[in-house]
């Protein structure tokens, strides 16, 4: 290791090595669904929503734009949200918040609510949980592009059971689906969610883009499209 690389290792210390589990980072990823399920079930509005993120977007944004132009905030910033980091956003590559807060904001201002917010809710649970299951089962399956079918299948389970709950026992109010009069059972749009939920996460690396702004975006279009689009979440 050179002097140079030596040094950096030291400056950057609380950010994970690369192959790590990222522990802290899958931790946050999965406590943004909860919240994002537990403001969804109080019945918030989209317009109570996206200003705040779009306003933490820009402060994020400025941020980001900040530590790569100040080497001495660059050090502040990775200190503090080092856990949260991977070792490429250190130099070279822009935080996943970034992207996280970008997807949010689209699919919350441009489609409705609840479709919005599971969308956001697969890129927190499938995300992770396919990497997860990628780490400890995918040397055994098919890989492509970087991703394992172990961690496609994984992102479909949690997809599944996702959808259903969030469809069914977790519904409060009026969705873009409902169950009693859509003339598609729950079972059957679950076992859909699972798999755009899948899809969603498996095609990520192929766009070029973060996965972080990629699972949102065509989760919520692949949701939209049978629900409201052609009209089968309700009579």
């Amino acid at each position: 290791m050179s002097k140079e690389q030596a040094s950096l290792d030291k400056k950057y210390s609380h950010v994970p090595t690369k192959g790590s589990w990222e522990i802290p980072r899958k931790t946050f990823h999965y406590s943004i669904g909860f919240f994002v399920l537990y403001i969804i079930m109080g019945g918030v509005e989209a317009s109570d929503v996206y200003p705040i993120l779009t306003a933490m977007l820009c402060v994020v944004g400025s941020a980001e734009v900040l530590r790569f132009n100040a080497e001495w905030f660059n050090r502040i910033y990775c200190y503090v949200l080092g856990p949260l980091m991977r070792p490429s956003e250190v130099k070279n590559r822009i935080n996943g918040v970034v992207y996280y807060l970008l997807g949010c904001v689209i699919v919350i201002y441009f489609f409705p609510i609840d479709i919005a917010a599971l969308s956001i809710i697969y890129l927190s649970w499938t995300d992770p949980t396919a990497s997860i299951c990628g780490r400890l089962w995918g040397k055994y399956t098919p890989q492509y592009g970087g991703k394992s079918l172990a961690g496609s299948l994984g992102a479909a389970v949690v997809g599944t059971m996702v959808t259903w709950m969030y469809f069914g026992p977790l519904a409060r109010y009026p969705l873009s689906y409902q169950p009693s009069t859509s003339p598609v059972p729950l079972s059957v749009l679950s076992l859909y969610g699972g798999l755009v939920a899948a899809f969603s996460e498996g095609i990520s690396n192929l766009f070029g883009l973060d996965d972080n702004l990629t699972i949102p975006v065509v989760s919520v279009i692949l949701l939209w499209i049978p629900l409201v689009g052609f009209g089968l979440g309700h009579a």
